[in-house]
This record gives C-alpha cells, sequence and structure tokens, in this order.
C-alpha cells in the first residue's frame, strides 16, 4: 500500500510538471465538433486518463474471472479440508474401536491362559484352531470381502551376531521384536509367538500381492535400523518369512496344509540368502 501511494504521488508531480510546462492554447477537431481555446496539457492528460480507463475497463473481466477462479478453489480446498477432517476422525475412531477390542481380546485370552508371557502376544499353540476357524469363516461367507482370503506368515528373526546359551537375552529380544511388529500390525491380522524367536501372523482378506507387500513391511521394521533392547543395547538382526495364502481359487479346508505352505515358503526363503521372503498359494 505504500508503496502504491509513493508511485501515485510521484505520477501527480510530473502530471502538475507537464501542465505548468505546456499551458499553449490549441484547437481541437473531432469530426463535427470543434473544441478552441484548449490548454494542450489539458487534453493530453484527458486523453492519457481516457486511456487508462480504457485499459481497466479491458482488464476488469480477466481480473474478475480470476478472483472468481481463486474464490472456487479456495471453497474446494475448504471442502476438502473439511472432508479430509471427517475421514481423519471416522479413522481414529474406528482405530480406537479396534484397540479396545483388540485390548478386551488380549484380556479374555490372558484369563484363559493363551499368552506367551514373554511376548504378550497369543501362544502360537492356537495357531491351529485360529487358521482352522478362519478357513470356516472363508467357506461360510463367500461374499464377505474380509474372508476372501486367509494367509499365514511364519516370521524367522535371528541376530546378525549370534549369543548362545543368554536365554534372558534372548527372551529380552523376543520381546522387543514382538513389540516393532505389533507397531506394523494391521487392524485385521493376529500375532502369535512360540516362545522360541518365530512368531506367527494370520491375516484376511488380501491377496498374494498384498500379503507379500505386508512381509516386506514386517521384514524392513526388523531389518531397516538395529532394534533396541531394554537394557540399551543394540542388535542388528537377519529375518525370514515366509507364508502361504488360499481363497475361492485356491481352495483348502486343511488348516494343516496351509500351515505347511508358510513352513515349506520359509526353507525357501532361508535357501535363498539373509533377508529373504517368500509368499506362495496353497496350490504351488
Amino acid at each position: 500500500m505504500a508503496l502504491f501511494l509513493i508511485f501515485a504521488l510521484v505520477v501527480a508531480f510530473f502530471a502538475i510538471a507537464f501542465a505548468l510546462q505546456n499551458d499553449q492554447l490549441i484547437t481541437i477537431n473531432f469530426f463535427i465538433w470543434q473544441l478552441e481555446r484548449q490548454h494542450l496539457a489539458t487534453v493530453l492528460l484527458l486523453t492519457t486518463g481516457l486511456g487508462v480507463i480504457f485499459g481497466l475497463l479491458v482488464t476488469i473481466p480477466t481480473f474478475l474471472k480470476r478472483e472468481w477462479r481463486i474464490s472456487r478453489t479456495k471453497r474446494q480446498a475448504s471442502s476438502l479440508e473439511d472432508q479430509l477432517l471427517a475421514k481423519q476422525q471416522e479413522v481414529n475412531s474406528q482405530t480406537r474401536k479396534a484397540s479396545t477390542l483388540r485390548h478386551s481380546y488380549q484380556n479374555l485370552l490372558q484369563s484363559l491362559d493363551l499368552l506367551d508371557h514373554t511376548t504378550g502376544l497369543v501362544n502360537d499353540a492356537v495357531v491351529p484352531r485360529t487358521t482352522r476357524a478362519l478357513l470356516q469363516q472363508m467357506k461360510m461367507q463367500p461374499l464377505n470381502e474380509e474372508f476372501q482370503s486367509v494367509g499365514l506368515l511364519v516370521i524367522k528373526p535371528e541376530r546378525r551376531q549370534p549369543e548362545p546359551g543368554n536365554l534372558k537375552k534372548d527372551q529380552a529380544l523376543w520381546s522387543a521384536i514382538s513389540q516393532a511388529l505389533q507397531h506394523n500390525l494391521t487392524i485385521d491380522s493376529w500375532l502369535f509367538s512360540d516362545n522360541q524367536g518365530t512368531f506367527t501372523c494370520s491375516l484376511t482378506g488380501l491377496d498374494l500381492k498384498a500379503i507379500t507387500q505386508y512381509a516386506e513391511t514386517l521384514k524392513t521394521a526388523l531389518t531397516e535400523a538395529p532394534l533396541s533392547l531394554p537394557d540399551g543395547t543394540q542388535t542388528a538382526l537377519d529375518v525370514h518369512i515366509g507364508g502361504a495364502v488360499t481363497d475361492a481359487e485356491h481352495p483348502t479346508e486343511s488348516e494343516q496344509l496351509l500351515m505347511g505352505k508358510a513352513e515349506e515358503a520359509l526353507a525357501l526363503a532361508i535357501k535363498r540368502g539373509r533377508n529373504r521372503l517368500k509368499v506362495i498359494w496353497v496350490t504351488d
């Protein structure tokens, strides 16, 4: 605003100076009209002013259109922000509900003595029963997207530099691994532990590609940086993951077959080298 005022004062100064130095009287002819004894400066300033006005009239539609577009964009952005906020609130609400439900399940499992006391995860002794129940749900609810498929991942993390014969440190490591895995666990999956350093994850509703990507995420969570233990030390891990998936096109009603295929995939991943994973269909 200050720059505009200064500019206006400068223009006014030059206009006054121009008028004082050009005070000659002239005659103006325009078609049939004739104006006599008009000051040259007045005529020039008047024509300049008319030019400015005509220029403004030409630019006003463009200016108004731009302002209208800006206003519309702002309204759209505000609407999208409101929608995003509503979706975020919905996601947060669903996450809280899922967390509450999972916590209630954990309490129930603890009361039934089905939790591994080292990691706080479900003991893998119930993996066959859980898998059998999921396969039955997939068969009974063929139109339910949540049960379009059932998958198992077997996760085998190991120290890059082994420390044999120290059970206390091993248990601390397994507990840290379980926490890292749970931070990356989706709502519709469950994690099991055998209290020997091997973890099993059950998933539903994901195809082979999605489960492979999920396994990659879990592997990255354990290998991207050294794992911090409760005593302040850090341990680098190698992780192998094997998985198997069944769906309507690759059906099975045998939980043992699905578990066996996951173990077979784990053996293939270990054979391929460090930090490898393999997920297969039950028919592979």
